[in-house]
């Protein structure tokens, strides 16, 4: 699926379910990225084209390359879940190249003690989603 397939997929369907995107807004939102609503948050996670843009805090880079990887493995089928990648991450100002080299760093044992808190903080965002649809 080429990106602009994708843009057109998102403007019928979530690529990233509404449940998802709170969960993550809970976490982000004025953290990761710039205070915004919660569904001006929804529709900048779904990259639609009418979605302002909301920026990434600076020096935070790091920290939302693990949330789009993290995000990005709940996303099914998983050629959209890459494709999905490569825009958001395009949208954030993030190059695929430092994704790929760092979207895990903050899982590493040298990770800060901040850093290792915000992943923790990520992954029950999304375990607790998995939970309430009942997925495995």
């Amino acid at each position: 699926m080429s990106g602009n397939l994708l843009f057109e997929t998102s403007k019928w369907r979530d690529i990233v379910e509404l449940g998802l995107c709170m969960a993550i807004y809970d976490v982000c939102n004025d953290n990761q990225f710039d205070n915004c609503t919660p569904l001006d948050f929804a529709n900048f996670l779904n990259v639609r084209e009418e979605a302002k843009a909301i920026p990434v805090v600076p020096k935070e880079k790091l920290r939302v390359c693990y949330m789009v990887y993290a995000v990005s493995q709940n996303i099914t089928p998983r050629k959209e879940a890459l494709i999905w990648s490569e825009l958001f991450l395009s949208r954030c100002g993030i190059n695929k190249s430092y994704y790929d080299k760092h979207r895990t760093d903050i899982c590493a044992d040298h990770a800060t003690e901040d850093n290792k808190n915000y992943r923790k903080s990520i992954d029950k965002a999304i375990n607790e989603w998995r939970s309430r649809r009942r997925i495995p």
